[in-house]
């Protein structure tokens, strides 16, 4: 049995150029499997400017999501990268979080 541990994450949006999209995501996606980061999604849309892509991927160690964006930089046909922001985890409990929340039967 495996434990749980506690992953940095980040999320990355980029264009594809139009020609050889797949080609392109394929290396991207060989540059994530190479470093051993977790792909934990993956959306892409195609449209007459090429391929839009968003990914988000997890790592023990953030500098491996740094150096995995410093690679994707140098594949020829990614366009600029975006690091798109992410949500703020609460680490309130939920009866401290939003008391009204909790079920009445808790409360007395």
């Amino acid at each position: 049995m495996t434990t749980a541990t506690c992953h940095h994450q980040k999320s990355y949006r980029f264009c594809i150029e139009p020609d050889a999209a797949i080609a392109t995501l394929e290396c991207a996606l060989a540059i994530v499997r190479r470093l051993g980061i977790e792909l934990r999604s993956l959306r892409s849309t195609g449209s007459a400017r090429g391929m839009e892509v968003q990914i988000r991927l997890a790592a023990e160690d953030e500098d491996a999501l740094t150096l995995c964006r410093m690679r994707l930089h140098n594949v020829v046909g990614i366009l600029s990268i975006r690091e798109m922001p992410s949500l703020a985890a609460l680490r309130l409990a939920p009866a401290q979080a939003a008391p009204e929340l909790e079920p009445a039967r808790l409360r007395a």
